[in-house]
Parts: structure tokens; C-alpha cells; sequence
């Protein structure tokens, strides 16, 4: 069992995927196992083909601009490309509910602008693998450009988060005071469930 935590891990480090990586906060020792297999299998198919048919569903949603900088990572990376048509998820969102509760959706700017920012980037640093030494410098300073505006992207994502947070503990907050005030009634309520009693409190 040792062992196969620490391949878990290895695997996270590895994965980097997205949709499941913020999931494993909620994974208890007790089913480490059934996540290392889903991690495994995450870092085993992000990078490879897809049909043909999954390949331009996808390249159909995105701008004739976007498309021609992820067929230019396809000539430079095929496992790149890859990954990036399967990683649809905004940073650091583990579902599109959680998504669309901070607002964002697939058709939102600030979720389109990041999706064309990420594929930006990975774009010039394949470039930059490739490039002559002199033109690196124009390429470095085009990535921290794009990196700076991905940057306040994400950070506003997190401060919305933040304040949903905020507003779902304050939620809690009133909850909890309110059924301190209810606790007897709560508890005799209860304890005609547990009973069978329950029938008494209907209205016919």
C-alpha cells in the first residue's frame, strides 16, 4: 500500500490533469487505490490521438484564429495538441457547475480569452524550443506578456471564488444559528422519525 501511494504521488505530479486533480482533496486513504487508477489512466490518454470526429467537434467550437495556433502546436507537438484539445476545464475548476457558479460558461470572454492565452503560450514555447538565438528574446518577452494578462485572468477567477466561499460560509453561519434556536423541536422531530411517530405531524 506504501508503494502504491507513492506512485499516486508520482502520478499527480505527472498528470497535471485538471478535471481530476482537484478531486482528490475529497479521496479518503481508504479508496487511494481507485484514484490512483483513475489518475494513471488521465496521464495514459491526455496526450494521445483522438478520432477524427473528436478532433474537429472540438476544433469547431474555437475561432479560425485559435484553430490555426493549435495546428500550428500540432506540427510541433502531436501529445501537446493533444492534451490541449482535451483540457476544456478553466484553471483550477474541478466541474462546469462549479464553473457556471462563479459565472463562467464555454461561451463566457473571460473563459474563451483564457483558453486563447494558454494555447498562446504553449505555442511560443515550442517556438522558442525551435527558434534561432535571436529572435528567443522576442519570443520570451511575447510569453511574459500573455503570461501577465493569463495571470490577473485567473487571479480574478480565484477572487470570485473567494467571495462565493465567503457567501456559502455566511449561509452556514445563519444556518447554524438558527437551529440552535430550533435544537428542541429539531431533536423531538427527529426522534419521531426514528419512532415512527412522524405520521402524527401530518395534516390529514
Amino acid at each position: 500500500m506504501k508503494r502504491k501511494m507513492i506512485l499516486l504521488v508520482i502520478v499527480l505530479l505527472l498528470c497535471g490533469s485538471r478535471q481530476i486533480l482537484p478531486q482528490a482533496a475529497t479521496y479518503s486513504s481508504g479508496n487511494a487505490e481507485s484514484l490512483y487508477k483513475e489518475l494513471a489512466q488521465a496521464y495514459t490518454i491526455q496526450g494521445k490521438e483522438m478520432s477524427k470526429e473528436e478532433e474537429e467537434k472540438i476544433l469547431k467550437t474555437v475561432s479560425p484564429e485559435l484553430r490555426s495556433k493549435l495546428e500550428e502546436i500540432k506540427k510541433l507537438n502531436k501529445n501537446k495538441y493533444y492534451h490541449l484539445l482535451r483540457t476544456s476545464l478553466p484553471y483550477g475548476i474541478a466541474s462546469w457547475t462549479e464553473a457556471e457558479a462563479i459565472g463562467l460558461n464555454k461561451s463566457s470572454e473571460k473563459y474563451v480569452k483564457e483558453k486563447e492565452l494558454e494555447i498562446e503560450v504553449e505555442l511560443l514555447a515550442l517556438k522558442y524550443k525551435e527558434a534561432d538565438s535571436n529572435v528567443k528574446e522576442k519570443i520570451k518577452n511575447d510569453m511574459t506578456g500573455a503570461l501577465g494578462v493569463l495571470f490577473n485572468i485567473r487571479e480574478e477567477q480565484k477572487q470570485e471564488e473567494v467571495k462565493r466561499l465567503e457567501k456559502r460560509l455566511q449561509e452556514l453561519k445563519e444556518s447554524l444559528q438558527a437551529r440552535k434556536q430550533v435544537k428542541s423541536e429539531i431533536v423531538q422531530r427527529r426522534i419521531q422519525e426514528l419512532l415512527g411517530d412522524s405520521k402524527y405531524l401530518k395534516w390529514d
